[in-house]
């Protein structure tokens, strides 16, 4: 299986989507995943490296830390650490170092020779070589039992039109965590540093994995990934990624000073960034902003982290901060003056909102086809026979998936629910024709009888809130209804007085609308599944 792709973003949900619909089960050290065995993934301009997906919750400040540190030939754990909390889990010393860390592999293999160093050189040489291979796995200390055996295991170079493409071999690659989460990453920035000190464009790079795979506890986020990409990224409105120009020669002392900078960056983020040669990179000097942010925002106000975001250039390192400190503080998107930024703040916002609207124009166009296909037959024998048994079938299904996780064969619950919301909301229509009623719910103009028209519907669709509630779950929101069935069923019964019988009807529509927002939120294929099917889109 093989995938093209411009960036990493697109490369991402495509794979998930590819992973949960063909993926096959397979049960690894007691971990049930999705797998796709011998995955090609080429992404076409990996300069474009920063992930930009709702819902994936990229971390960008422990991508640029994971990155330096394999570049900087480290295998010490504590220093990583404080960026991946998870880190000393991988240990095989208890949190000292990572047995198979690629940074001593790639620059010290066998405690002597520094690969990056021998690729640039047989590049500068040969610029038609076949020969500037890498390897990471080592056969005389991997075939262990450890926490640690190296995933990406052989990168190999070749010049063709003054393009460094770079290809990388990976035995096991996590989705997720692994290729999303840093591997594409991580190489990228070697590639873009190697094309620097061979005189090269950077060209493409392409991924090849024996198992490219989901864990079972990331199928929900992935899903929610691929259901929540707009196709679009900064990269579409300018930004770009800063580029890196420092060469091999002075490399070692840029690299130097760059972990001596974050040191001191790490432990007074008040401090002005260490003077030295990383500043005179624009790679390295964004990177060390970018961190410098991560440990002052813990301290900083809202206010104040605008301020230090408006500072920084117009870049990718940027536009990802925004992305990832906006997620808990949402007011950063307030008056953002990196054009390229905003606008494609703006063109999430829209895209976003559009969804919004189309799911209400689906479930309008539902009703208005089924109104002309049964016509009145849903209140033909009245509220005691036909509708409120309509109703209870409902929550009736709604419950049995509460109690056993089962949905009926060709209706999902989102259909359930949405269909919950079409009969409550011309219930209350109904109500609103007998005499004494109130019919505020309706414009006064709205034509009679209230529940035959299409309009008078649409205006209750326009008008309801399909947000979920903060922190409600789904089976406590079915219980929430029905809880209100019964007296809204007594009501009729009894012949309650048509104020009070509007009054439980409204409330009962009110939590029929939260529900598609549980629903909806818990499962956006669905959703676009059922604008797909509604609009003919």
């Amino acid at each position: 299986m093989t995938g093209t792709y411009r960036n990493i973003s697109f490369a991402t949900a495509d794979s998930f989507r590819a992973v949960l619909e063909e993926g096959a089960k397979v049960n690894v050290r007691d971990h049930d995943t999705l797998e796709l065995r011998n995955r090609v993934t080429t992404l076409q301009s990996p300069r474009e490296r920063c992930v930009f997906l709702p819902g994936r919750r990229n971390d960008v400040f422990a991508q640029v830390a994971e990155t330096m540190w394999v570049i900087g030939g480290r295998n010490d754990v504590p220093w990583l650490a404080r960026y991946l909390p998870k880190a000393p889990d991988f240990s095989d010393d208890g949190g000292a170092t990572w047995r198979g860390a690629y940074g001593p592999r790639l620059r010290a293999w066998g405690g002597r020779g520094d690969q990056l160093d021998q690729w640039r050189q047989l590049l500068l040489s040969d610029r038609q070589t076949r020969r500037a291979v890498g390897v990471i796995f080592d056969p005389a200390r991997d075939f262990v039992e450890s926490r640690d055996v190296p995933c990406n295991n052989w990168i190999s170079w070749l010049i063709r039109e003054d393009k460094l493409h770079m290809n990388v071999a990976i035995r096991s690659n996590d989705a997720m965590w692994g290729f999303s989460g840093v591997n594409a990453f991580e190489w990228s920035v070697l590639q873009d540093m190697m094309a620097t000190w061979v005189g090269a464009e950077v060209g493409e790079a392409a991924f090849f994995a024996t198992s490219y795979h989901l864990y079972d506890r990331h199928y929900d986020r992935a899903r929610n990934v691929v259901d929540r990409f707009y196709g679009i990224s900064p990269y579409d409105f300018g930004v770009q990624p800063p580029p890196f120009v420092t060469p091999w020669e002075r490399f070692p002392a840029a690299l130097a000073h760059w972990f001596a900078a974050e040191e001191r960056l790490s432990s007074d983020p008040e401090a002005p960034l260490l003077d030295g040669p990383a500043l005179a990179d624009p790679f390295l000097r964004s990177t060390l902003s970018l961190l410098r942010l991560k440990w002052g925002a813990a301290a900083w106000s809202t206010k104040r982290l605008r301020d230090e975001l408006k500072l920084l250039p117009e870049n990718d390192f940027t536009a990802a901060a925004y992305e990832q400190f906006g997620r808990s503080r949402k007011e950063l998107w307030a008056d953002v003056p990196h054009a390229g930024i905003r606008a494609f703040d703006l063109a999430c916002k829209r895209a976003s909102a559009s969804d919004t609207d189309r799911f209400g124009q689906a479930l309008k166009a539902l009703h208005a086809r089924k109104n002309a296909s049964y016509g009145a037959s849903w209140k033909r024998r009245g509220e005691r026979v036909s509708v409120l048994p309509n109703i209870a079938r409902k929550i009736d299904r709604l419950e049995t998936f509460a109690l056993t996780q089962t949905v009926l064969e060709g209706e999902t619950v989102l259909d359930t629910a949405v269909d919950l919301f079409v009969y409550a909301a011309k219930y209350q229509l109904l109500l609103a024709e007998q005499p004494d009623a109130c019919v505020a719910l309706v414009p006064p103009h709205a034509r009679h009888p209230l529940s035959d028209h299409d309009e008078n519907f649409d205006h209750l669709a326009d008008s309801a809130n399909f947000t979920a509630p903060a922190g409600q779950a789904l089976g406590a929101q079915i219980d929430v209804l029905v809880t209100l069935f019964e007296p809204l069923w007594r009501a009729a019964e009894t012949d309650m007085a048509v104020l009070d019988r509007q009054r439980l009807a409204q409330q009962f529509a009110l939590e029929s609308a939260r529900l598609i927002g549980i629903v909806a939120a818990g499962d956006a294929k669905a959703v676009s599944a059922f604008i797909r099917n509604e609009l003919k889109t």
